[in-house]
């Protein structure tokens, strides 16, 4: 899975995740922080790489949520040492 989003383009939580479910093919995919890392750790085949570019502006769309987002993400990264996971954060 390879997703590259523009944090100016995210309009709430919602809209994240929808895109997360479009870039993995994973129609269940149920938009929640535990799916998510479920998501990254058990279903999507690696590599996966994404990319989130504005991040202080989507931080500002979604607010405290968005570190909760990144927290996830970050947690998946550590589950799977072995590279599968590649996350970037530009602000």
């Amino acid at each position: 899975m390879d997703l590259t989003i523009d944090g100016r383009t995210v309009k709430d939580e919602a809209d994240f995740h929808a895109r997360i479910r479009e870039a993995s093919g994973v129609e269940w995919y149920g938009g929640s922080l535990d799916a998510l890392f479920d998501l990254l750790i058990a279903v999507v085949d690696p590599p996966i790489t994404l990319h989130l570019t504005h991040a202080a502006v989507t931080r500002r769309i979604i607010g405290e949520r968005f570190d909760r987002i990144v927290t996830a993400i970050l947690d998946a990264v550590a589950e799977r040492p072995d590279g599968a996971i590649t996350f970037k954060l530009e602000s």
